[in-house]
């Protein structure tokens, strides 16, 4: 069952992608945030809704993360889903470098790999891989509201306001 609109953020702590750094309710507390939740087969969706949010709101004042459901990719398959984590971190933040000299592509290139897929199903999203979804959460510490489904991009703009 998704979570409700209104529900304080379930407790959950990831690390980002190359940056090292953790993201967690408490780090997100008084920001704005888009949580995009996808897995491999669903890995179109970050890049949708990155560049929704980010033609609504350029500056910093939303944060967009990606859950990037990795359950599938255990065993000798990590090492080369980890790379794969590191070249897209790498290309992503040699544009924001590009295009923003001296903004910190660490602010903005938050890949948050979940080994176990332990973060979805949180928000009441059982398999991220088979359909993204997206979480969309208030300065307040509260969800405004989940989508899933085609246009995400659209659905987690109209859900900021």
């Amino acid at each position: 069952m998704p979570i409700a609109a209104g529900s304080p953020v379930p407790e959950f702590r990831l690390q980002a992608a190359v940056s090292g750094r953790e993201v967690s309710p408490a780090m997100l507390k008084g920001k704005r945030a888009v949580l995009v939740l996808h897995g491999v087969k669903t890995q179109e969706a970050p890049k949708e809704v990155g560049k929704a949010v980010r033609a609504k709101h350029p500056g910093p004042d939303v944060i967009v993360a990606n859950v990037l459901n990795l359950k599938t990719m255990g065993g000798m398959w990590k090492r080369v889903a980890e790379a794969q984590i590191k070249s897209t971190y790498e290309r992503m933040a040699g544009r924001i470098t590009e295009k923003e000299p001296g903004r910190d592509p660490a602010d903005l290139v938050l890949i948050l790999p979940d080994w176990d897929n332990a973060v979805a199903p949180l928000f009441g999203v059982a398999d991220s891989d088979a359909e993204a979804a997206v979480v969309v959460i208030g300065a307040d510490g509260k969800v405004k509201g989940l989508a899933s489904g085609k246009d995400l991009g659209e659905k987690a703009t109209a859900l900021l306001g």
